[in-house]
């Protein structure tokens, strides 16, 4: 392909190209910049001839860019022979730079260079064997080019961990360093060169970002020497992550496993319906979570399609949403907003259940509390701790029974009041009762850590420093 703002200059080269015996199939004359984009991604020609003086300032990255990815070699053409024009050439590795008005001897040696490049490389077709120049908008413009080598799509299960996947993507030991591309929810690693088992390296940077972080990651791989190009590929990989909405994080994914979903009516059924305002009305909380446990924890492959069943679950939220209304309970508006999203967006259906689950049990129990006097379930739970704190069998499920609720339920409560776990708090109350042991008895500290329900001096004496940054000797001094 000819590119020159000269029709005499295009006329003129190309009658002198064809008096010379080059494997030439054909000879593109181009006198528009703005013609010479379009041409280079449809033609992908071997040879491109370009004048230099025809690019503004303002677009030579785009041109370049485009000749990075559908030229074979270039010779540059200039009317001014300067330096600029000079690096220009270099930066577009030219084979040559001509300088007007052309030597027919310079032309002909240029394009014996530029032919034989071409055959050292074995090069049968641009698009087929030259390495490919890969950009971001690679992922989202389908340029119809195979793309040959393996590519990763990584995820985090919450979206602000994403810069700290990035770091650790700088600092891993990969095989081969992979172009790194990031979006608002994932981050794309295109590797520009093929290597062995691309599956085993994706599960040793899954346990190694698992051992070093511990946070919900998924990987989905494409080991590429397919027909697709970058673009397909990742549309590919963004739908075989889908199913991590059922499996969960913390799994490696290959391209090849994408399967269809199945349909599914989303919405109750009128017996359906009906069994859920009894079970609402009765305050039935074991009959809601074996119901929900049986319609969203027991699905098998082949999947339904997730939008489909966070419909579903929003159709029960419709049921919970009326009973809400007519029980007056118009303070849990905001909770019911937030259950709301959490259906629409939570990545992982089992969570999005559980946060459904306690939801609910929040919500009758509050319901429940009001029909005795609003009894503080939480006061009620600690001061059974404090009465029963040197018992070493204290256990949330006990505790729970005594006030009638169900463990999850006050775990969640605890939770939310105080910001701590039942054992956080269970071992907070005996830490405090050490300390008056402490200071007011001379028991040794073996003795004291058996009378706070302790069965072990040693775990007493860590529990006691994590709680209060000294050992149960340095407070006694102290204190």
């Amino acid at each position: 392909m000819i590119v020159d703002r000269d029709k005499q200059e295009l006329d003129g080269l190309e009658w002198l190209i064809s008096k010379y015996s080059f494997p030439i199939s054909s000879v593109g004359l181009v006198d528009q910049l703005s013609d010479m984009l379009g041409s280079l991604e449809n033609e992908l020609p071997d040879v491109l001839c370009l004048e230099l003086d025809m690019i503004p300032d303002e677009k030579w990255l785009m041109v370049k860019k485009f000749i990075d990815r559908y030229v074979g070699e270039v010779i540059a053409v200039t009317a001014e022979p300067t330096f600029e024009k000079a690096t220009q050439a270099i930066e577009m590795g030219a084979v040559d730079l001509w300088v007007k008005p052309l030597s027919p001897s310079r032309v002909k040696n240029s394009l014996q260079l530029a032919f034989r490049k071409l055959t050292e490389k074995g090069r049968q077709g641009h698009e087929e064997e030259s390495k490919q120049s890969v950009w971001y908008e690679s992922l989202f413009i389908d340029e119809h080019i195979p793309y040959r080598y393996p590519v990763y799509l990584l995820k985090t299960e919450a979206s602000n961990d994403l810069s700290d996947l990035r770091t650790f993507i700088e600092q891993f030991d990969f095989y081969l360093k992979p172009l790194v591309f990031s979006t608002s929810d994932r981050i794309a690693l295109i590797f520009e060169e093929q290597f062995p088992e691309p599956i085993a390296k994706a599960q040793r940077f899954l346990e190694e970002w698992e051992r070093a972080t511990g946070k919900a990651l998924v990987i989905a791989v494409d080991r590429g020497g397919g027909e697709a190009s970058l673009h397909g590929m990742y549309k590919k990989l963004r739908k075989v992550m889908e199913i991590t909405f059922f499996t969960g994080y913390q799994q490696v994914l290959c391209s090849d496993d994408q399967s269809e979903w199945r349909d599914m009516d989303p919405f109750l059924t009128l017996t359906e319906q009906r069994d859920w305002v009894v079970m609402l009305d009765e305050g039935r909380s074991n009959d809601i979570k074996t119901w929900l446990y049986d319609q969203f924890y027991n699905i098998e492959s082949p999947y339904p399609d997730p939008g489909l069943l966070r419909t579903r679950l929003t159709s029960i939220l419709a049921q919970v949403r009326r009973f809400m209304i007519r029980k007056g309970m118009t303070d849990y508006e905001e909770k019911y907003k937030r259950i709301f999203d959490t259906i629409l967006y939570s990545p992982v259906l089992y969570r999005i259940v559980q946060d459904f689950i306690l939801f609910i049990n929040d919500l009758l129990h509050s319901i429940e509390e009001a029909k005795h006097g609003k009894v503080n379930v939480v006061e009620e739970a600690i001061a059974y701790v404090e009465e029963h704190f040197h018992e070493p069998e204290l256990s949330l499920k006990r505790v729970a029974s005594h006030v009638n609720r169900n463990p999850s339920y006050l775990s969640h409560t605890l939770s939310t009041k105080y910001g701590q776990s039942f054992r956080e708090v269970v071992n907070a109350i005996r830490i405090q009762k050490a300390k008056e042991m402490l200071t007011g008895t001379k028991d040794t500290i073996q003795a004291i850590a058996h009378a706070t329900g302790f069965t072990n001096a040693n775990y007493f004496s860590r529990v006691f420093k994590e709680v209060s940054g000294e050992t149960p000797g340095e407070y006694r001094k102290l204190h």
